[in-house]
């Protein structure tokens, strides 16, 4: 299979709707879309329908960020080319599921586990970011951007100063950026509030 279709099951797998599927499951039919926040993630399933719905959400979105990296390793000998470009992609999908209308989550759940298989160490400096940024702005909004805007920057260093391991730090702080958005302009208007 070549590498650009690989991108495209990559995205695939990172879409699985998850806290839709969940929520319907276990939340007597109900609609992940229009519950709560609306957003398709694991906090929304989880505060609005359940502990199960959600933790189970958590564990799955991981778990497609993991298996797409692991399967891009598997199929191409460990291209880390490929393996980064796999988990921008799942995270993508899971962002912006097709099946619901270009709706998703946030990324924050599939980036962690596609680092978990990519660059496990990269993880830490952003939780440490994420945490010191909770503690001065208490927003956790805003504290998710301070992570994922360090993150770039721990995966170039951990990568050995590797440009390829930047930008996939930078792909993924891009794609859980613009899922944060809106609510990082709240922030910047004086709306501070942790969620």
């Amino acid at each position: 299979m070549h590498p650009a279709c690989y991108l495209g099951l990559a995205y695939l797998i990172g879409s699985f709707p998850s806290a839709y599927l969940y929520t319907r499951l276990l939340g007597g039919g109900k609609d992940i879309r229009v519950v709560g926040s609306g957003n398709v993630g694991g906090m929304n399933a989880f505060r609005n329908v359940g502990a199960a719905a959600g933790v189970l959400t958590g564990l799955t979105d991981l778990g497609k960020g993991a298996l797409a990296v692991w399967l891009a390793g598997r199929l191409y000998m460990g291209d880390p080319a490929v393996m980064g470009a796999a988990a921008v992609a799942a995270v993508v999908g899971h962002n912006w599921m097709p099946w619901l209308g270009l709706r998703g989550g946030k990324g924050i759940g599939a980036s962690a586990g596609a680092l978990s298989v990519l660059m496990p160490w990269a993880i830490a400096p952003a939780v440490v970011a994420y945490v010191v940024g909770l503690a001065l702005l208490k927003d956790s909004y805003a504290s998710v951007v301070l992570g994922f805007t360090a993150l770039p920057v721990a995966m170039y260093v951990i990568g050995g100063g590797s440009p390829l391991h930047g930008l996939v730090g930078l792909g993924l702080a891009v794609a859980v950026i613009a899922k944060h958005w809106s609510e990082l302009r709240g922030f910047i208007r004086g709306r501070r509030e942790i969620t």
